[in-house]
């Protein structure tokens, strides 16, 4: 009995199985002929023998991915639309607005190689997004990679400039500054050696067979073209770009930092000087440290130094160059002195040190020095000149940043040669984000001057007026340049 019990228990267990299969198995023929059918409806797949091409079954793999890369693509397309409306607008406003300076036609630079990127690098990378595996145009592909590497070395070189420039502008302002005209030969040479530099880009890469995760099945990509897969050039120029980044955050955290050291220094020193006068014009006398300002003015190779010294010696304020004394205010007892006298000596001294203040300031012209200005007007030029290189900063900062993620992928990928692989969907999305942050440079410049420099604001805000009232004639007019960058 027990024995008979069991066969019919195991008995039922195994046609309760095959049931179950067979059910699975309907499931399956159902699910295949419906994913079949969806394939040949997306494709228009007529096939009667129930065999589907190579070629078909590559659009099937290219759907999918460029489907799942969807974000990636809304990413670059929004970044490009914002890049081509905003560098626009500044090319404008500093083309048209503002008088030449070194600073502007730098921004000019920048803003051209910006939208020369929306325009061809970032149409480049939303065709691979779009057409991962099917990237069939090698023309296409050459022609865009040589733009996008382009416009990125030219930045890069473009940058380099304007912390030099930032740098003797700020550092020694009375050594001999780049001119307008010295600027704009400058950025003309930048092009001349990108344009060079990019040329190897069109040799290395072109439309490619790579694998795809369907067996025999190939698909076409924009990469290192096949005669030089397996070649060290490629390494090589990779190698230099690399390189070519990492000296410049060398050399421009060096530069920003110098500038820095000097603007505090600057800041402080005139704390000091304007402590000394609000207590010299409340006691009537000098200040209890004697304060000696060394100013070296020799022409136009002028080179300003400035010393603050303390002294056991009698209150004096001594103004002088390397030749002979500019002011030095007597060492006589004031107390002995008459009212009027004491005024008079007391007026002098004041106007002594708004001049001395005024010559200190002419660092913040662009172009030429505000010597005879008031010291007012040439304050405010150097907290113009401050902000705009505090500006010029943030955007080399943010270039440096949106650059590292970049080249952090493009290192493990040189060294995993199996990086790509096994990856989910997830972590796709997010590698190709990460590929792709430095486009965020290409757009955010203008955000930066919108927050930053007041006069940009308020000539864009003037330019859609304008629009607005149709007043087209003042709009492009050069003699409407009132400011200065």
């Amino acid at each position: 009995m027990g024995t008979n019990a069991t066969d019919e228990t195991t008995l039922s267990a195994i046609i309760e199985s095959t049931v179950l299969l067979d059910e699975s198995t309907v499931l399956l023929d159902e699910s295949t002929a419906f994913l079949k059918g969806q394939f040949n409806t997306t494709f228009g797949f007529n096939g009667t023998d129930g065999n589907i091409d190579k070629n078909a079954l590559l659009q099937w793999e290219n759907y999918n991915l460029a489907k799942a890369l969807t974000p990636v693509t809304i990413y670059l397309i929004i970044l490009m639309i914002i890049g081509i409306f905003g560098n626009s607008l500044v090319i404008y406003v500093y083309k048209f607005r503002f008088k030449r300076s070194t600073s502007r036609i730098f921004i000019i630079s920048l803003a051209i190689f910006d939208l020369l990127t929306c325009l061809f690098g970032m149409p480049y990378h939303i065709l691979d997004m779009i057409y991962p595996l099917t990237f069939v145009w090698n023309g296409v592909c050459k022609g865009l990679s040589f733009a996008l590497t382009f416009t990125i070395l030219a930045s890069i070189f473009v940058l380099n400039l304007i912390a030099i420039d930032r740098y003797r502008k700020i550092c020694i302002p009375f050594k001999k500054q780049l001119s307008g005209k010295g600027t704009l030969i400058m950025c003309w040479v930048v092009v001349f050696v990108a344009l060079i530099m990019a040329v190897p880009i069109i040799f290395i890469y072109g439309s490619v067979e790579v694998e795809t995760r369907i067996p025999n099945v190939p698909g076409m990509e924009c990469y290192i073209s096949a005669d030089l897969m397996d070649s060290v050039i490629p390494m090589i120029y990779d190698a230099t770009n690399i390189l070519i980044f990492v000296v410049t955050v060398f050399l421009l955290s060096v530069l920003y930092i110098k500038v820095g050291i000097v603007v505090w220094e600057r800041k402080q020193f005139h704390e000091i000087v304007r402590n000394a006068s609000k207590h010299s014009t409340t006691s009537g006398t000098s200040t209890p440290e004697t304060m000696v300002f060394q100013m070296h003015a020799l022409n136009d190779e002028a080179k300003l130094g400035v010393q603050l010294k303390k002294s056991n010696s009698d209150n004096a304020v001594q103004l002088y160059n390397t030749k002979t004394p500019i002011y030095k205010q007597p060492s006589i007892d004031s107390s002995r002195m008459s009212p009027t006298i004491r005024k008079k000596e007391k007026n002098a001294q004041q106007k002594q040190m708004k001049r001395l203040m005024s010559e200190l300031s002419t660092v913040s012209g662009d172009e030429t020095n505000t010597t005879g200005k008031s010291a007012s007007v040439s304050n405010k030029k150097q907290m113009r000149t401050i902000r705009i290189t505090a500006m010029l900063f943030i955007i080399t900062l943010i270039f440096i940043v949106s650059f590292l993620p970049y080249l952090t992928i493009q290192i493990m990928n040189g060294l995993d040669g199996n990086f790509w692989n096994d990856m989910s969907i997830t972590e796709l999305i997010l590698v190709h984000l990460l590929m792709r942050t430095y486009f965020i440079n290409n757009m955010i410049n203008p955000i930066v001057y919108w927050f930053l420099d007041k006069k940009f604001k308020q000539e864009v805000r003037k330019f859609f007026r304008d629009i607005s009232k149709c007043k087209w004639s003042k709009t492009f007019k050069p003699g409407n340049r009132s400011l200065t960058s």
